[in-house]
């Protein structure tokens, strides 16, 4: 596993990214090839925040995006639960995409597809910041773009699993309209389409 580390707010130390490093390494076991791994580990500098130590994991695979992020008191109590976040992300995406010997394929795609350049789908959408007491109405802090990738509504499903976030803007394959699916609060997934 390649794995690039660095911090925001906190000192790098050998030890640190070493044990990192380790906790990673038991997510490689799962693939036979080498993964790209990123990691930031960060400090909020904010005495008020009490779970104030982040570690942020992101993983290509394949042209996906694995994604966890964990905060607690302490650095190293945060990279443990991402690196376990990570491993069940990475063994869910695996028995998913790669049962019984086979790939999935997704309708309307040709494998030459698969590790195109324009595969990255990596959202991150982080919204935070302080509101001052004169202006109380919510502001856009971060924006990002991201390729958008045709696909089925399924498949999309599955991508917003493995990100972890709650909602996934795509390209609906059988519309060729931008859709997005999202969590309902009973379990199940939503599908917002335009209207005609």
């Amino acid at each position: 596993m390649q794995v690039t580390v660095t911090g925001r707010n906190i000192e790098l130390t050998p030890a640190l990214k070493e044990y990192l490093i380790e906790k990673l390494q038991r997510a490689q076991k799962h693939f036979d090839h080498r993964l790209d791994c990123t990691a930031l580990l960060s400090v909020a500098k904010n005495p008020s925040i009490a779970k104030s130590q982040k570690a942020e994991i992101t993983i290509k695979v394949n042209g996906n995006v694995i994604r966890g992020e964990e905060s607690t008191e302490n650095m190293y109590a945060s990279i443990d639960l991402v690196a376990d976040k990570i491993e069940r992300q990475l063994r869910k995406y695996k028995t998913r995409h790669f049962s019984k010997g086979t790939k999935p394929q997704v309708r309307g795609e040709d494998d030459s597809n698969e590790s195109g350049a324009g595969n990255d789908l990596e959202m991150d959408f982080e919204v935070s910041g302080t509101v001052a007491v004169e202006e109380a109405r919510p502001k856009i802090v971060r924006s990002k773009r991201f390729p958008l990738k045709p696909m089925l509504a399924e498949e999309a499903c599955k991508h917003m699993d493995l990100l972890g976030h709650d909602f996934f803007m795509f390209i609906n394959s059988e519309s060729d309209q931008v859709n997005t699916v999202y969590h309902r609060r009973d379990g199940n997934y939503g599908l917002i389409e335009p209207e005609a």
